[in-house]
């Protein structure tokens, strides 16, 4: 069993009755950090990004990309292009997407280290009825730009999961495993794997090849990447800032009840069968670490699935910040732009990073490996 210790000094950022910046700095005065021999930046919802000049997250992001170099991989977890991804050549804001995902390509284009971009709901045209052309037109662009292969994954609108080896290591391995969690919800045509002939039992397999890749790597680090989070302390996870409950009066109570019962379709309550046949087909790796974007905030949220520890990290606002609970107990949370990187060490340790668009880190947390 790990042993998890976790040490804090408080930093806070005065603010009103909404969420502020509130994070927590980690005391390494009894460690001796060498360099780390990995890291995983995690990044999402760029889809709003600038291009001239680029997004102050971004310019950090390549700063720090260029300094791991080959040692590291960056994660673009979805949204990639607000509002509604790639439109068609001539369409309507075809120029204002391109522009978008293009402040995002040129951040990694000279970049040496693995390149990822997964969905999200509104690169699949806002869950409308043409999302899955303008999901493949959106892959299509970036891997031709780029040019570096198959980085846009999974392939062609199916859901996966995609297990990719990022690094083998002396000591240990770094599984990233790649989920598309919006075909699970988009209400249009999606397509199926070969032999699968409904979605009940697409989703079935998904479940099962999921439980199986963790079986098959369960002496290795493991990173489940997807754009929509189990655990969140944003709106989607039902949390709002005391000024909604008034706003109107009773009607305000009301409309966030909703959100935690009921849900919006993009809310974890109304998507609470794919949050539980997740957690079900993870729940034997220990120190599993589940990151996504869809949250427009940076988050840390242990969580207990059945007998091990795992984490949620949300890393949703490389373009735009939004309400999130402050931070209490074991989570930490920032409201404000940026991004997380995951650093690897030879005694496998980990360190989880929240990086502002200022280029300081705000929050950082150490997990310890096996004693």
């Amino acid at each position: 069993m790990k042993k998890y210790i976790f040490g804090f000094t408080l930093i806070f950022f005065l603010a009103g009755c909404s969420s502020t910046n509130v994070s927590h700095q980690e005391s390494d005065s009894n460690q001796n950090y060498n360099e780390p021999v990995y890291s995983v930046y995690l990044i999402g919802d760029a889809g709003a990004a600038t291009l001239e000049p680029r997004e102050p997250v971004l310019e950090v992001l390549h700063t720090q990309l260029m300094q791991s170099g080959e040692r590291s991989s960056v994660i673009f977890l979805g949204d990639n292009v607000y509002p509604d991804g790639l439109p068609p050549k001539g369409g309507e804001k075809r120029n204002q997407s391109e522009t978008r995902i293009l402040s995002q390509l040129e951040t990694v284009e000279d970049y040496p280290g693995r390149v990822v971009f997964i969905p999200g709901n509104h690169d699949w045209n806002t869950s409308g009825r043409d999302g899955l052309e303008w999901l493949n037109r959106q892959e299509e662009y970036i891997e031709s730009y780029l040019d570096r292969g198959n980085v846009f994954l999974p392939d062609n609108g199916l859901p996966g999961p995609v297990s990719v080896e990022l690094v083998t290591h002396a000591d240990f391995n770094i599984q990233l495993v790649l989920l598309d969690t919006q075909w699970w919800l988009h209400p249009y045509d999606k397509p199926l794997d070969a032999g699968v002939e409904n979605e009940e039992d697409q989703k079935h397999e998904i479940l099962q090849d999921l439980k199986e890749i963790v079986e098959k790597n369960i002496e290795d680090e493991i990173v489940v990447a997807s754009h929509h989070p189990l655990f969140s302390l944003g709106r989607h996870g039902g949390k709002f800032p005391t000024s909604t409950h008034f706003l109107p009066p009773v009607f305000g109570s009301i409309y966030v009840a909703y959100r935690n019962i009921r849900g919006y379709p993009q809310d974890i309550a109304r998507y609470d069968n794919l949050k539980e046949g997740l957690m079900k087909s993870l729940e034997e790796k220990e120190g599993l670490i589940y990151a996504s974007g869809h949250e427009h905030s940076l988050q840390f949220i242990p969580y207990q699935n059945g007998q091990n520890r795992q984490y949620q990290l949300v890393s949703g606002s490389a373009s735009k910040p939004s309400f999130v609970k402050k931070s209490s107990g074991e989570n930490s949370t920032y409201r404000g732009e940026g991004f997380i990187a995951i650093r690897y060490f030879r005694d496998q340790t980990k360190r989880i990073e929240f990086w502002n668009e200022s280029g300081s880190i705000v929050h950082q947390r150490i997990i310890e490996a096996d004693e």
